[in-house]
């Protein structure tokens, strides 16, 4: 939902066929008298022209080229239309016919997350100047978590500015796309192909779990009480964020949700309408509908993890149960299990 920075326009091809229809007439009847030989030479020139057609559609497919760096990651491009030139990053620059600047440059920036990336870049003397945000899913999995910005370029004229910012391995992994407005509507598309092409392939290699907004997944319950034709009825509400940032909120019902990192927001994952503002303070979620009239805050309280045999350390003598078997607590035979309700 969230993987494309570009919005590539589709183009639709309409195909005009025309046909004649022939008089029929004593000229028409010359066509039944064609030769033996008139035939062969006709289907020799047919299958000429198809070799000559194929040969020419092999000599203009595109050369795709593979490009790895040594941070961990890796992207494909079309050789033809975007020149690779390492600098202060990778830069994927496009080299066909355009306007401006367009570009593609990924760095690693170690020790530093996304937010504080993302300010540094984009912010001049006065702060952060103006943009939009949003966060999705970076790449074509649904494992790798992305922090967006978009904003007007300041250093490029008519162009726009998108940044991803993907908290990687300790620091973060900034992919910055300049796009200059083109006059012709063909030429952006094609500049909009070639660079949405790059970010599509982009992949990591040997990427660790985020850390970034890692205390908000889990399971959240709130009893609460309602008056119901004079008597007090209690319901349990709960609010289950997953890993991958999706989510369900069940009240009245059950809503699909995407949560964000940043400034706690909830979308409908159905319309990608925000509906829900969310803080997390240690185990406690406070949940507010954004289109109540006057909003009040909803207490949720995460529930503990079931700790299972999986997560428990038994190469640690307390985390096993001895067991005396007899009558004579002073034997030397003992049962020994992992966990009481095991023995």
């Amino acid at each position: 939902m969230y993987n494309k920075a570009f919005v590539t326009m589709g183009l639709i091809a309409a195909m005009l066929m025309t046909g004649c229809a022939g008089k029929a007439g004593a000229g028409a009847q010359a066509g039944a008298t064609q030769t033996d030989a008139a035939q062969t030479e006709a289907t020799a020139v047919e299958e000429k022209t198809e070799t000559e057609a194929g040969a020419g559609q092999e000599a203009a497919a595109p050369e795709t080229v593979k490009y790895e760096s040594t941070d961990g990651w890796s992207a494909v491009y079309e050789k033809n239309s975007i020149e690779v030139i390492e600098d202060d990053g990778v830069y994927f620059s496009y080299i066909g016919k355009a306007d401006g600047v367009n570009q593609i440059n990924v760095k690693y920036y170690a020790d530093q997350m996304p937010d504080e990336v993302l300010y540094n870049v984009m912010a001049d003397e006065n702060g952060l100047p103006e943009h939009t945000r949003s966060e999705g899913y970076f790449g074509k999995g649904t494992d790798v978590w992305a922090l967006r910005t978009s904003m007007t370029s300041v250093t490029v004229e008519n162009a726009a500015e998108d940044f991803i910012a993907v908290e990687r391995n300790g620091g973060t992994l900034l992919v910055q796309i300049t796009t200059t407005k083109q006059a012709d509507e063909m030429t952006g598309m094609g500049v909009s192909d070639a660079l949405s092409a790059v970010l599509d392939s982009l992949e990591l290699k040997d990427q660790q779990p985020q850390t970034y907004s890692a205390n908000v997944p889990g399971k959240y319950v709130a009893e609460v009480t309602d008056q119901i034709d004079g008597q007090e009825v209690k319901a349990e509400f709960y609010v289950q964020f997953n890993e991958d940032h999706t989510g369900v909120i069940h009240m009245q019902d059950d809503v699909q949700v995407i949560w964000y990192s940043r400034e706690g927001k909830v979308l409908d994952a159905q319309t990608g309408e925000q509906i829900y503002e969310y803080v997390v303070e240690g185990d406690m979620l406070y949940l507010t509908d954004i289109a109540a009239q006057d909003p009040e805050a909803i207490e949720f309280t995460k529930e503990a993890e079931v700790e299972t045999s999986a997560s428990v350390d038994y190469s640690s003598a307390e985390n096993w149960v001895y067991y005396g078997v007899g009558d004579d607590k002073d034997i030397d035979l003992f049962l020994v299990c992992p966990t009481v309700d095991l023995c």
